[in-house]
C-alpha cells in the first residue's frame, strides 16, 4: 500500500470508498445555505434554478458549487448573492467556515481550496418565495 493509500481517510483493508462531488455539492450548499444573508448562484442561476426546482421538485442548494474530489482533499468554487447591507468579508468569511467544517466533518476529506465569488447583491423584496410574488403580481 502507497503512502498516498494510507493517508486517504476512505481507503481500508476492507475497501475504498469514494464520496461523488455531488455528494460534497450538496453538503457544501446545505452548509452555506445556513447563513442569514447568503442566496446560492448568481442572479441568472438562482431564476433560471427557481424554474427547474419546481419542474423537477428539486432543491437549488447546488446552484453556484463546483467540486472537485481527490482521494484525500476536496477544492471548491462557490458563487453567491449576498442580501444588501451585509458585510461582505463577514458574510463570505462565515459562508466558508460552515461548508469547511460540514464537508470535512462529514467526508474525513480536506478542504484545501474554498474560493467565493459573490455575484450578486439582493434588495430586500427582490428575492422571495412564491407566495410574495404572487401577491404582488395580483395571482
Amino acid at each position: 500500500m502507497s503512502e498516498q493509500q494510507q493517508r486517504s481517510p476512505l481507503l481500508s483493508e476492507r475497501g475504498r470508498t469514494r464520496i461523488s462531488d455531488t455528494v460534497v455539492t450538496q453538503i457544501a450548499g446545505m452548509a452555506a445555505g445556513e447563513v442569514p444573508g447568503v442566496h446560492m448562484g448568481g442572479s441568472v442561476s438562482r431564476a433560471t434554478g427557481g424554474v427547474m426546482d419546481r419542474v423537477t421538485g428539486s432543491s437549488g442548494q447546488k446552484r453556484g458549487i463546483s467540486v472537485e474530489v481527490g482521494q484525500t482533499e476536496v477544492a471548491m468554487d462557490l458563487t453567491m448573492g449576498m442580501d444588501y447591507g451585509r458585510n461582505i468579508r463577514e458574510t463570505a468569511g462565515e459562508a466558508r467556515r460552515r461548508i469547511v467544517d460540514q464537508v470535512e466533518s462529514m467526508t474525513g476529506l480536506a478542504v484545501t481550496e474554498l474560493n467565493v465569488v459573490i455575484g450578486d447583491i439582493v434588495f430586500p423584496g427582490e428575492e422571495g418565495d412564491e407566495t410574495q410574488k404572487r401577491s404582488r403580481s395580483g395571482e
